[in-house]
């Protein structure tokens, strides 16, 4: 064996591998081999997917309904937030500020999106753009000095820092961790471009963490673009094809030779005659009318449809349901099964949110607030000497609908019985919170007692 045949064979040239998937053939040789860091691979493709999922997003209605329909069921109209310290003033004084902090001119610094509005807009850029910055700047708002600012990526500098720690404009330590962001300055982009160094820890860059090496967000819409795009120039076409069809109810049928009739060539007949407005074409010897197949479309084309958008569901992590809004195929039991998936998803993105946006927003609103003297309850000092004590929040996520009221309120029923599930679950998948509905309760309770009296709590229901 040759020297070259030596190493190709050591470097693992050979066609035939004890793995079946390592194989080098000519069917898979378009196989793009990326053994490398994670931005080495995403960064050279991430500005032109970004830009592709956003034309997408604004162009294709299905992936627009997948977004909506996730930040629907996942936000709703905004997390809502619970102190739960057990110090009953602490926690009235910090939902009650929270509560005023939540309106658009006290938590955006642009004064225009209101904190739940502010929440819907994160997700669902993080979906398109694959990530978003979200600067926590404190501001010389004595009332509520903490400001929200979103950075779309594009304000990323990549080429930004002395490129020795520096990956795709995120200066990281020795470590591996991010310590500043450089964020271009200017918005004339045809002068030099200047940018700023925003330190880590007063940003939130949100993006899906997929492999140790990342550091950058890259489009969620990324296994489905090429496809959307074929799908969409599909449709178009067949589209195209059947307003042709449309416009032609009838055509002209010869038998025997084109251009001729009984052997003799008539190319410059063509007698037309308008009759009561109506225009009437004079057929030549061998031809005869016939009406146009009024089949337009393929009967391939609905199933080329669905096939083209379970595929699409698979690839964003949602059931075809969801994504079509089409339930004409299930019944009950296949909903269900559905909707449960669905809800896992939710689930998953609520606690993804919860623990790298809304937590770390919480804590730097906490902490400035104190700062700022605006909690009566406690005192600086007390605060940062233990400040996990007075950490405690509790989210309240948007309510879920039932696919059968009663048959579900009938499960329900039966895992409280055995012990499946407590009050407290149940209420919660409900959007609210225990103590709260036990509380209302009471008040309604004690309002049907002075008003209609005693005998009308007591009357038996029906």
């Amino acid at each position: 064996m040759s020297l070259l045949a030596k190493v190709k064979s050591f470097l693992g040239f050979k066609k035939r591998r004890f793995y079946e998937g390592g194989r080098i053939t000519k069917a898979n040789r378009d196989f793009w081999n990326a053994n490398s860091p994670f931005e080495v691979t995403a960064s050279p493709d991430r500005d032109i997917l970004r830009a592709r999922a956003r034309w997408l997003h604004e162009n294709n209605p299905i992936m627009a309904n997948i977004d909506k329909t996730i930040v629907n069921n996942v936000v709703g109209r905004g997390i809502k937030l619970q102190s739960k310290t057990g110090l009953s003033k602490f926690d009235d004084e910090v939902e009650k500020l929270w509560r005023e902090w939540e309106k658009k001119e006290n938590c955006d610094i642009t004064g225009r999106l209101n904190f739940g509005d502010l929440q819907r807009l994160i997700l669902e850029q993080r979906m398109v753009d694959g990530e978003i910055l979200i600067y926590k700047k404190i501001t010389k708002d004595k009332k509520f000095p903490l400001k929200i600012q979103l950075i779309e990526s594009d304000r990323i500098n990549k080429f930004g820092g002395d490129f020795v720690n520096v990956i795709d404009g995120v200066e990281i330590d020795d470590n591996g961790k991010p310590i500043y962001y450089y964020i271009v300055n200017n918005r004339d982009y045809e002068s030099k471009i200047e940018y700023i160094k925003l330190l880590a820890e007063d940003v939130i860059n949100y993006f899906k963490l997929e492999r140790a090496t990342q550091y950058r967000g890259i489009s969620e819409y990324k296994q489905a673009i090429i496809d959307l795009k074929n799908f969409a120039a599909f449709q178009t076409a067949t589209i195209q094809a059947a307003r042709a069809r449309a416009n032609i109810a009838y055509i002209v049928e010869q038998e025997g030779v084109p251009g001729f009739a009984n052997g003799v060539r008539d190319d410059d007949f063509e007698k037309i005659q308008e009759i009561n407005g109506v225009m009437v074409h004079y057929l030549r010897k061998g031809e005869k009318i016939a009406k146009l197949d009024p089949d337009l479309v393929s009967n391939t084309y609905k199933d080329f449809v669905e096939s083209v958008i379970r595929m699409l569901a698979v690839a964003r992590n949602v059931s075809y349901e969801l994504a079509f809004r089409d339930f004409s195929k299930v019944n009950f039991s296949s909903a269900r099964a559905s909707i449960i998936q669905d809800n896992k998803r939710f689930d998953y993105e609520q606690q993804h949110m919860i623990d790298y946006v809304l937590n770390p927003i919480y804590e730097s609103w906490l902490d400035s607030m104190v700062l700022a003297g605006r909690i009566k309850s406690i005192k600086p000092e007390r605060y940062f000497a233990n400040k996990q004590k007075y950490l405690k929040p509790k989210w309240v996520t948007p309510a879920r609908e039932w696919v059968d009221p009663l048959k579900d309120m009938k499960a329900i029923e039966l895992e409280l019985a055995l012990g499946l599930t407590t009050k407290s679950e149940v209420i919660a998948k409900r959007g609210k919170d225990f103590e709260e509905v036990l509380i209302q309760q009471k008040r309604e309770n004690e309002l049907i007692k002075k008003i209609l009296g005693e005998e009308a709590l007591n009357e038996p229901k029906e």
